[in-house]
């Protein structure tokens, strides 16, 4: 377990976090009992602390979101830092960024989340035993581990590697006027945390859920612009287009996904890696504009996820929840409005204005589509998709 969270130090190199040296501005008092009731919650190593640090994001400025996966067998690790644009003071402890690592082995997932402070360790666990009444860090190799829980935080024989841990530890990182302060706990420490819908195990929650970006958005907001199926996703997709790296785009000629006589022209676009969203790994975006007679019927447009359909299923359910409007039409099939077309005559009486959502097996191997629609009179002026180029080309 501590070689594992010693090794998180190397994620500062990763992701080249917290570089900052000036000196945020003095804080309001409310501004600094907010941060104190914040670190505090943190030095708790409890899933509360996240719904205070999302709460008092604007106390917590961040500058940038970086995300790190790899796999060396058989570990798999999941690392997110966010520099804060400003340092955030804590008892005359600045500090620089937040960070969290999620590890996934055959002996169970790992959780590890805390603070980058512009302070020496021996400095940082002095002013959180101060915090702290009574408790005392023990001396380690690279720093202070101050345990939270009865027990030891190393694997016991015959339990699962970090069984029943909760710890506190301050590491001193390589530059010595820098240290990190990390919570790390085992997943049966966490059960209030959310469930993995592809692993089954608990995962800490998203950065992106717990600061805010000034004037950025990124994939998690554009799954969410998705999930409202209307007109303004696409502004909020070409916003994000950096987070989706390098792409294929290629025409696309299919049949319309009503079932509907026309013609249909289309574009799909192939990530070069999977983006990662919602517990989706994406890998690509599909639209497809179904005309006739040159005039707009209906437009189509989502993700091609590498998920078994199931999951993408289970995604968008909870979205249609949210949403409050969405009923359930069939499996992987939500109405979000329908309504009889206006002024029509004859046979066109009888057809509906739509806004759904469909989730269906591709007809590319192990991936799924995940598909929005919406007839043309349900999108404003909207009369073509835009070029893919503009959406996705950086």
């Amino acid at each position: 377990m501590k070689a594992q969270v010693f090794s998180f130090v190397s994620f500062i190199r990763i992701l080249t976090l917290c570089t900052l040296i000036g000196s945020a501005p003095a804080a309001a008092e409310a501004q600094r009992a907010k941060v104190e009731e914040v670190f505090d919650a943190f030095l708790t190593c409890k899933v509360e602390f996240f719904n205070l640090l999302a709460g008092a994001h604007m106390d917590f400025p961040a500058k940038e979101f970086r995300v790190h996966e790899d796999y060396v067998g058989p570990v798999w690790q999941d690392l997110r830092g966010v520099t804060f644009s400003a340092q955030v003071n804590v008892d005359g402890v600045p500090l620089t960024g937040y960070m969290q690592r999620h590890t996934e082995a055959a002996g169970g997932p790992g959780l590890t989340w805390g603070f980058v402070a512009n302070r020496k360790a021996a400095d940082v666990a002095k002013m959180i035993e101060a915090r702290l009444s009574g408790a005392r860090f023990e001396n380690g190799v690279r720093g202070f581990e101050l345990r939270l829980e009865p027990g030891s935080s190393e694997p016991k024989s015959g339990t699962r590697a970090g069984e029943g841990y909760r710890s506190l530890f301050v590491l001193q990182d390589d530059r010595p006027d820098r240290s990190l302060v990390l919570c790390s706990a085992s997943e049966d420490m966490m059960p209030e945390l959310k469930t993995d819908d592809r692993t089954g195990r608990k995962r800490l929650p998203p950065t992106t859920s717990l600061f805010v970006l000034p004037n950025t958005v990124n994939e998690e907001d554009v799954l969410e612009a998705f999930s409202r199926c209307d007109a303004q996703f696409f502004a909020v997709l070409g916003q994000a287009k950096a987070r989706f790296g390098r792409v294929k785009i290629e025409p696309l000629s299919v049949t319309a996904p009503d079932g509907r006589t026309g013609e249909v022209s289309g574009s799909t676009v192939t990530f070069a890696e999977p983006i990662r969203a919602y517990g989706l790994d994406l890998a690509g975006y599909t639209q497809m504009l179904h005309t006739s007679d040159g005039e707009p019927v209906a437009f189509w447009w989502g993700f091609r996820a590498q998920e078994d359909a199931r999951l993408a299923v289970h995604w968008l359910s909870t979205r249609a929840e949210i949403l409050g409007q969405a009923q359930r039409t069939g499996w992987g099939e939500w109405a979000l409005e329908t309504r009889a077309r206006a002024k029509a005559e004859g046979a066109a009486a009888e057809e509906l204005s739509y806004r759904v959502f469909k989730v269906e097996r591709s007809n590319m191997p192990l991936l799924s589509n995940v598909l929005c629609g919406a007839t043309a009179d349900m999108m404003g002026d909207m009369t073509v998709f835009p070029d893919p180029e503009d959406l996705f080309r950086q």
